[in-house]
């Protein structure tokens, strides 16, 4: 429904959407040519990582050099490689200490990416160098492996190296073959007029009550919130920025003249947001990342807490035209009775600006010294919403350092995104690109630079995504990572699902034989109706909610301003500047309810044109009605002559 010229009865009439619409951009960019495996900055950081492990392999086999005892000598092996000094002092049970090394070790590196404990991996190549050095205690150690062991490390280094090049490699001969594509391709987004979306689905009514149960009761109260994951996908903050975000696009998309309870939720879940129960984690992660004792959660790194709820916090603004944490303090991280960090949006996010000004790549880290980059997509999502609803300059300031750190840094040399890379040591873990992963950071990508989603959608289009000629979906999912993740309860979590990530990243481009196939794919595998129920953006919905905001018709026109939950569901609420349409639901049975209205105009005649109910607006412009809820219930309120 989109604003008209003359706001009368007579006039009210649906209006259809263009036939055609241009393309956002002209041509797919190219993907650019690499020269160097690595970009100048991350080059250094792995110059510097190199470097070190070097000096560690000097040391470990300097007691072989000096002639020293086998003590020693076991504890050098077990520096260069982890159970290697167990692998030197021989017999069954050095081969089993061997195994638990690498085992401790394998355990200790997923746990350094997923808390950041950047001391785990060398405390447990001590450790276990120091158990084989007290193993070996008094014998002599298997002569041979003192040439052996130092010759495998260098020759595993040296295939690893080799892989490198050879991935570099074959990684431009795939971007030579994607631009050959990419030349032929048309571009998918459309510079589309900002409409809404037709009324929820029933799964989506569902799915949306689910949401307001949580969102709607005592801040203080966690009912329904798992807290069995403190750290990674389930944990409390991205439950609350899910239902942030999916709330604030269902406004945006669906809801735009309805605030009442809507409005209410989302103010709730940022308060959940900002409550400690959601970011303790930091003080830790803090403790054992960083080395710092540290209660404010957002004054140093932590993206994944600043850059989500800021996100959050200006989809809001954006879908609801209200600013409810502008002033000093609205947005306060209290700790305890005598400890407390108080912000507002605006200074919360000028700690964002300050963290990514800390590092030389303009990005910054979630867990300690970890850089993702769909965080911190998100992140430059927070400053664009921030500048274009206040005015504000903050984008300007990093805007330029994080665009070169896209191309130069975290592009591939196949067009792919590097999704996790150390801040310190400048190496990626592979595992974790992929559909999930990379497809994520799409819809953060179109605010700012269309072209460039334009470039990566279509890579993984080749690389991982594709409709059959039967119409369904042909994915492929990358092992041991973020695409293949087990256990995964995606019926708790649907958003963990990658195809779902591919599903929101299809509908912001406004492919619509992927949305279409994804959908599918999606109910076949998790139920009939799950896919509509987490769709609650389309075409461009990001991008103009960041670049355009609420059009002038959903800015100033009627709305639905108050209905009881759960007696009213609303299902469909939009205005054209004069007129307001809704879809109301009975939250239980056969019932009748008062609703509340508001920004009429003041003293002029209204009527509901389904029950040819009339009445006139009060002279602060509101009203209030009684509607009867036998089932799915349309109004139509229009203004009369």
């Amino acid at each position: 429904m989109t604003a008209r010229t003359l706001p009368f009865e007579a006039d009210f009439v649906r209006e259809e959407a263009a036939p055609s619409l241009a393309p956002l951009v002209d041509r797919i960019p190219l993907i650019p040519e690499r020269k160097t495996l690595h970009g100048r900055l991350t080059a250094r950081r792995l110059y510097r990582f190199y470097a070190m492990l070097g000096l560690v392999f000097l040391i470990g086999v300097a007691p072989v050099l000096l002639g020293m005892s086998a003590q020693w000598k076991a504890f050098g092996f077990g520096l260069i490689f982890p159970g290697a000094g167990f692998l030197y002092a021989g017999d069954g049970v050095g081969i089993l200490g061997a195994a638990l090394s690498v085992a401790a070790f394998a355990v200790i590196i997923f746990i350094w990416w997923a808390r950041g404990v950047i001391l785990g991996p060398p405390a447990v190549m001590v450790g276990t160098a120091l158990l084989s050095a007290a193993w070996i205690e008094g014998r002599s150690g298997v002569s041979w492996m003192e040439w052996a062991i130092p010759a495998a490390v260098l020759a595993l280094h040296g295939c690893l190296a080799l892989g490198r090049r050879k991935g570099f490699t074959a990684a431009k001969a795939r971007g030579a073959q994607l631009n050959a594509i990419l030349t032929k391709t048309q571009p998918v987004m459309r510079d589309a007029p900002i409409t809404a979306e037709p009324e929820m689905p029933p799964s989506q009514v569902a799915e949306f009550r689910r949401m307001m149960d949580l969102a709607l009761q005592p801040v203080d109260s966690w009912n329904g919130f798992s807290t069995e994951d403190t750290w990674q996908d389930g944990a409390l903050r991205y439950q609350i920025c899910t239902m942030s975000w999916n709330l604030a696009l269902g406004q945006y998309t669906r809801l735009p003249a309805f605030h009442g309870y809507l409005n209410t939720a989302q103010k709730n879940l940022i308060r959940k947001h900002i409550d400690r129960k959601t970011w303790n984690y930091w003080y830790w992660e803090s403790l054992w990342g960083n080395f710092k004792i540290e209660k404010n959660p957002v004054t140093i790194d932590n993206i994944m807490l600043s850059g989500f709820l800021g996100v959050s916090l200006g989809l809001f603004e954006t879908a609801s035209g209200t600013s409810p944490f502008t002033a000093p303090g609205s947005l306060t991280f209290r700790w305890d009775e005598k400890t407390a960090f108080p912000y507002s949006h605006e200074s919360m996010l000028e700690e964002v600006v300050k963290n990514f000004k800390r590092y030389d790549l303009g990005w910054f880290p979630c867990e300690p010294r970890w850089i993702y980059s769909m965080c911190n997509l998100v992140g430059r999502t927070s400053l664009a919403l921030h500048d274009a609803r206040h005015g504000t300059d903050m984008l300007a300031r990093v805007g330029d350092r994080f665009d070169r750190t896209m191309e130069e840094e975290m592009m591939m040399a196949d067009g792919r995104i590097k999704v996790c890379t150390s801040s310190p040591f400048g190496f990626q873990v592979p595992s974790l690109s992929g559909l999930f992963g990379e497809t994520w950071g799409v819809r953060f990508m179109t605010p700012y630079d269309p072209a460039g989603a334009e470039r990566l959608w279509e890579v993984m289009k080749q690389d991982f995504i594709s409709v059959k000629p039967d119409g369904s979906l042909d994915f492929r999912l990358l092992p041991l990572g973020w695409d293949t993740r087990k256990p995964a309860d995606f019926s708790r979590w649907p958003e963990l699902n990658p195809l779902m990530v591919t599903l929101w990243a299809a509908q912001e481009m406004g492919d619509e034989r992927i949305v279409e196939a994804t959908m599918k794919a999606i109910d076949q595998r998790s139920g009939e109706g799950v896919a509509a129920s987490q769709s609650w953006g389309g075409r461009n919905t990001i991008r103009d909610m960041v670049n355009r905001g609420l059009p002038d018709a959903w800015a100033k026109g009627p709305i639905l301003a108050d209905a009881v939950y759960p007696d009213v569901i609303v299902g469909h609420a939009v205005t054209d500047g004069a007129a307001l349409e809704l879809v109301l639901h009975p939250g239980a049975g056969a019932m009748r309810s008062d609703i509340g209205l508001d920004r009429l105009v003041p003293g002029r005649g209204y009527r509901v044109i389904e029950t040819d109910e009339r009445f006139t607006a009060g002279l602060d412009g509101k009203a209030r009605l009684t509607v009867a809820l036998a089932g799915r219930t349309s109004l139509t309120i229009v203004p009369v002559a």
